[in-house]
């Protein structure tokens, strides 16, 4: 294992795959710690495709949002490629869900900062390519990280992605969220329902807008849908605060029999401690 590279000291290794590894590793500058992804040798030894990495990770250091994993640096040393990110501790929201449905008020929450997020993203002309429920973290704050933001065309085959692929994303983590199960296209929005009856139509009408593949319908931009989310969230807390009281339980009357109850035992009260009176 890599014990140094540049200002990075290597303490352990957390995960592997997609553009190379990750280590968890400490910043000697400025004494935090880092998660630091090692570019595979495939990509970094290779001239054009290194470029072309170089091209794509730089301006990934200029996005700064709370719900985006930050990138600190893009550097080289001795050949090697590598990432400087945020630490994010956590679970991956998959984990999270862990194959059952997640409360939809606190589905919808994770969404507005997904949204939110991308776009900040897509407003600096950056696309995440990959979004799914393994590279967002749940933080021990309650609140969610996105990773490998802008890396989705190294993490998987193919480099074409738009801005229309990451809100079709967003569409497919939140079903995740509310179903407890991976989106595919033989679901339909009349399964969810049967998957997790107490979703709210509000809910229930962003996921289909998200999710459809007519351009008329949907969101022009995860901006758009961050705004629904808000709104229909400020109308389910609305009926649910307004939501009227119980009545109180009380006993039913039936044709005044039960003050004739009451009655009658006043009068065998008085009469028994009247007999004990002439007893004496």
């Amino acid at each position: 294992m890599i014990e140094m590279l540049g200002q990075y000291k290597v303490l352990d290794q957390i995960g592997s795959g997609g553009i190379g590894d990750l280590y968890r590793a400490r910043d000697t500058r400025v004494g935090r710690t880092v998660a630091l992804k090692v570019v595979s040798p495939e990509i970094a030894g290779d001239t054009q495709r290194r470029a072309l990495f170089l091209k794509d990770a730089a301006p990934l250091t200029s996005l700064n949002h709370p719900s985006i994993a930050s990138v600190y640096e893009v550097g080289e040393e001795k050949g090697t490629l590598f990432l400087a990110t945020e630490f994010v501790p956590g679970d991956t929201l998959k984990r999270v869900i862990a194959g059952r449905g997640l409360n939809a008020r606190r589905a919808m929450d994770y969404a507005i900062q997904m949204a939110d997020a991308l776009a900040e993203a897509h407003a600096v002309g950056i696309v995440h390519g990959h979004l799914t429920t393994a590279n967002v973290i749940v933080t021990p704050k309650g609140t969610v990280k996105i990773l490998e933001f802008g890396l989705g065309p190294w993490t998987r085959s193919g480099r074409a992605n738009e801005k229309r692929d990451d809100i079709f994303a967003l569409g497919t983590v939140l079903f995740e969220i509310v179903a407890g199960r991976p989106f595919g296209d033989e679901f339909t929005l009349a399964e969810q329902r049967a998957i997790s009856r107490e979703v709210p139509s509000e809910l229930d009408e962003i996921i289909g807008r998200l999710l459809t593949r007519d351009a008329n319908r949907a969101y022009s931009s995860p901006a758009t849908a961050a705004a629904e989310l808000r709104a229909a969230t400020e109308a389910i807390d609305k009926r649910t605060e307004y939501r009227p009281a119980p009545a109180p339980l009380t006993v039913k009357k039936k044709g005044g029999s039960l003050g004739w109850v009451i009655a009658l035992l006043a009068v065998l009260v008085v009469a028994a401690i009247v007999w004990v009176i002439i007893r004496r």
